[in-house]
């Protein structure tokens, strides 16, 4: 089976070709705001140098957030547009996980949030011990299961991928026309508009 996988939700992009469950040939990019300019191009050159097409492939992966506001919308965008235009099989599955998935051992997940919060998660050989949730980093930092967990915040330096962790967690989308982001949280811009309609 082929597939291609990729997250763009932090300031690392990954985009991975994938046969059976090998990694075949990836692409990486760091960068700050700008992956929308380079994602669909590091797809196209990752398959050309593999002589693939996207009518070759069976089954598309991506990171779906939490992360970037701007970098998980991406995603889900190019995720979805690619699949209904190939008829495509489409998969989603946590850009924590998809970013930690090749570290072994209790692995405890971070995005930055900004204002002292993360986005975060801990697992272990490909399991869940505590949830994806957007959290304080002082109450984080209480929490035993995080406490026993090596901390990775996922950055350029800061990132394992493992191809079959990916595909064992991914989850079908049944309906592209309704899958959203995972953003966790309202943009910024949200958060003011609301503070000053209850004022």
């Amino acid at each position: 089976m082929k597939r291609l996988i990729f997250d763009v939700s932090t300031n690392v992009m990954f985009v991975g070709y994938v046969i059976d469950e090998m990694l075949v040939d990836f692409s990486i990019r760091f960068a700050q705001r700008d992956h929308a300019k380079y994602l669909v191009d590091r797809i196209d050159q990752v398959l050309k140098r593999n002589r693939q097409t996207m009518d070759s492939l069976d089954e598309i992966i991506i990171g779906v957030g939490p992360g970037s506001y701007t970098g998980v919308r991406i995603a889900v965008m190019v995720g979805k547009m690619l699949a209904y235009a190939k008829a495509v099989r489409l998969k989603t599955v946590s850009s924590l996980f998809f970013m930690t998935s090749g570290y072994e051992g209790k692995v405890a997940a971070m995005i930055d949030a900004r204002r002292g919060y993360v986005f975060s998660a801990v697992y272990e050989n490909g399991k869940t011990l505590l949830e994806e949730g957007y959290r304080k980093v002082t109450d984080l930092s209480l929490n035993p299961i995080y406490q026993s967990a090596q901390t990775v915040f996922i950055d350029d330096r800061s990132y394992e991928v493992n191809p079959k962790r990916i595909i064992d967690a991914s989850v079908l989308v049944t309906n592209i026309h309704d899958l959203e982001p995972n953003y966790m949280r309202i943009t910024e811009a949200e958060a003011n508009h609301d503070q000053k309609s209850s004022l």
